[in-house]
């Protein structure tokens, strides 16, 4: 036995108001007048009647009370064996359908390990039967029904995903906590290593567990296709180059012949060295796609028992180079010849830059751009001004230089936020600022070296109610801003892109800047990915507006979103591999590609010293001294008391008012003469 709240015991000390109630309190005289007491000797007496506890047994129920009322805070609590004492448990079995079960005949194995399980349970015990992928799925509820129990298991078929079996174990300490009896969990699997998560106590069971695994696999070969690295867009066939890594896990030296498909249509084949479980490499130059999304699939020759890691999807799209509008009002003409340059270095040569004054550019179509550009504009025409707000909102993006002629404005164009003052660097110090903090993940910034070396000589302070800073100078002014707007994303640079107030057109990070910041405003950022692992997501929304609607297509050509998904998802999980069309709520086309997840290739098992103890931890004492997140000591639980003492409580507190009506209540003879006094 034990105490939550042990302290609270100190409550008993009250047991002493009883005492003082029934003994200190019991003798009362009331004061006589009388004329002297001149004539009586004064002696000391002693009553031993005003001693004894008067109502013996009024003070033992009082008395109770107090020390009920501090036990029932004190929270007492015994320690029960979590295992029913009808002997009763819950059978769970797991079937493993990660891609790797793809081997052979491993999956039909581990349905016939949970076939031969659910053919041992007696009438009326309870089992259920869950899937295990990337997550745990129930494919039935704790459930007797036999019936429903072997077609659950009947219906399991591979997937794509990697097993985890952190979720497994996370999963069956939910169950545990939720069905109050023992588990004993069957685990077809074939154990593959891969499934390990980070840390080994993630792999935790509640007590009372007993977890029995059905090996189907083991040690096997196998060669795949581990990685490709392909251009999202084509603008240049001939200067596309494609990159394809072989693996071999267990495997010996070999020779693969690797081949490149495009549409279902054999483009290049190559032959590569694969050293002995090792890695090889090929490469593949132009790249001959129509015009539009193409389907591309780099595939090997390996002849192992798991066909599916042979190939590798990818997606691309043949386009034009996408247009950039500079606008300018001429007084800053090096700032566009900078931009321009950058622009043409970026290597894959997919922008092609468009220069218009602010007039001009109000009657333009701002949606035949893939990003607009604001240099330093003094003024800003209303009709340029809606335009802008509109782009930006349906998903369009914006850059927006500031210096002298800007520092006019009350606030940003696009995005709204105050311009304050202008920044000088004092003739004091070095005279020039510097940048001392950046958000290097940022997909815009992750290139620029930190802005090393840079001067900046004047810069507009700009407030940030709004917006995100993702780059300061040493006085604390934001030199970087971005704010999304509906669909649309909005970046502020707060000083010019010329080299007249800073330096930054002639340093190594000017063209990394701007050539990772049109990719990024231009809908081909990293966080824009077409080719995705299994169990990733693609966003479709980037802002809160729920009114556009969005769609998903899968690889079998089925739209999977529901008319409310549509409207109000934000994203979207792959779950299979194959060609996804995806629109985005910003109108976006694009086809995602997806791929098995490669780690789930390398078919080594789990050692097994390791899978001992980690059925180990579903046993007595399995849990470790203070780790406050487990149960205690083994398959015991903590077992509350106060609902007991409380409903004693209250029955103490009904006898004591009864006991102190009969004791207290004054005798018949007492009561006249309490009313002739009265009368």
């Amino acid at each position: 036995m034990g105490f939550f709240t042990p302290w609270f015991l100190a409550g008993a000390v009250a047991v002493g108001l009883p005492i003082w109630l029934h003994l200190l309190k019991r003798h009362k005289t009331d004061p006589k007048l009388f004329p002297s007491l001149m004539f009586f000797e004064y002696r000391e007496t002693s009553s031993v009647k005003h001693r004894r506890l008067d109502h013996i047994l009024l003070f033992i129920l009082r008395t109770l009370m107090i020390l009920l009322l501090a036990l029932l805070f004190a929270s007492p609590f015994i320690r029960r064996s979590a295992a029913a004492s009808d002997g009763k448990k819950l059978t769970v079995v797991a079937i493993d359908r990660s891609f790797s079960m793809r081997y052979g005949d491993r999956l039909a194995r581990a349905k016939n390990q949970a076939m031969q399980v659910l053919g041992n349970l007696k009438p009326g015990d309870q089992a259920q039967v869950i899937a295990l992928a990337g997550q745990v799925q129930a494919l039935t509820q704790v459930t007797n029904d036999a019936a429903a129990l072997r077609a659950a298991v009947a219906a399991v078929q591979p997937g794509d995903s990697r097993a985890s079996f952190g979720e497994l174990a996370r999963y069956l300490r939910t169950l545990s906590e939720g069905q109050k009896m023992p588990l004993e969990v069957h685990l077809a699997s074939d154990l593959q290593k891969s499934a390990m998560p980070p840390g080994f106590a993630d792999l935790r069971l509640a007590p009372a567990t007993n977890l029995i695994l059905h090996p189907v696999g083991g040690t096997e070969k196998n060669w795949t296709v581990e990685n490709v690295v392909a251009p999202r867009r084509v603008f240049d066939p001939k200067r596309v180059k494609i990159q394809a890594t072989i693996a071999g896990f267990g495997t010996p030296a070999a020779k693969r012949t690797v081949t490149l498909l495009l549409n279902g249509r054999e483009l290049q084949s190559k032959s590569v060295d694969v050293p002995e479980n090792g890695r090889g490499q090929v490469e593949f130059l132009g790249l001959e796609a129509p015009y539009g999304f193409s389907k591309g699939e780099v595939r090997i020759d390996s002849g192992d028992a798991l066909p599916g890691d042979d190939r590798y999807y990818f997606s691309t799209e043949r386009t034009d180079p996408r247009k950039v509008l500079f606008i300018d009002d001429g007084r800053r003409p090096r700032a566009e010849l900078y931009f321009r340059a950058a622009l043409d270095s970026s290597g894959d040569g997919g922008f092609q830059m468009e220069t218009l004054r602010p007039e001009v550019a109000s009657g333009a179509t701002l949606t035949n751009y893939a990003f607009v550009v604001l240099n330093d504009l003094a003024n800003v025409p209303q009709n340029l001004d809606s335009s802008l707000q509109h782009y930006v909102n349906a998903g369009g993006s914006v850059l927006v230089s500031l210096g002298p002629g800007s520092a006019v404005l009350p606030r940003v164009p696009v995005l709204d936020e105050a311009i304050q003052a202008s920044s000088y660097a004092g003739r004091e110090g070095d005279r020039f600022l510097t940048v001392t903090d950046i958000d290097a993940g940022h997909p815009a910034l992750r290139s620029v070296e930190r802005f090393n070396g840079v001067k900046f000589y004047q810069a507009i302070h700009v407030g940030a109610a709004k917006s995100r800073v993702l780059a300061k100078l040493n006085d604390q002014t934001p030199l970087v801003l971005e704010r999304t707007i509906g669909e649309g994303k909005v970046l502020a640079f707060t000083s010019t892109f010329d080299n007249v107030l800073n330096d930054l057109p002639i340093h190594a990070s000017w063209v990394p800047f701007v050539a990772q910041t049109a990719l990024y405003l231009g809908g081909g950022g990293a966080e824009q990915a077409v080719n995705l692992a299994v169990d990733t997501y693609v966003e479709l929304r980037a802002g809160d507006s729920k009114g556009a609607a969005a769609e998903v297509s899968d690889p079998d050509g089925k739209r999977v979103l529901s008319l409310e998904e549509a409207v109000k998802a934000r994203n979207f999980a792959l779950e299979r591999e194959g060609f996804y069309e995806i629109k985005t709520a910003a109108g976006r086309r694009s086809l995602v590609a997806v791929h098995a997840d490669r780690r789930e290739s390398d078919l080594a098992p789990i050692p097994p010293e390791t899978l001992d103890l980690w059925k180990g931890t579903g046993g007595v004492d399995s849990t470790p001294a203070g780790d406050g997140s487990g149960a205690n000591a083994g398959a015991d639980k903590p077992w509350g008391l106060w609902p007991y003492i409380l409903l004693l409580l209250l029955g103490v507190a009904v006898a004591e008012s009864v006991v102190a009506d009969g004791f207290l209540r004054p005798s018949a003879p007492q009561r006249e003469a309490m009313k002739r006094e009265a009368a």
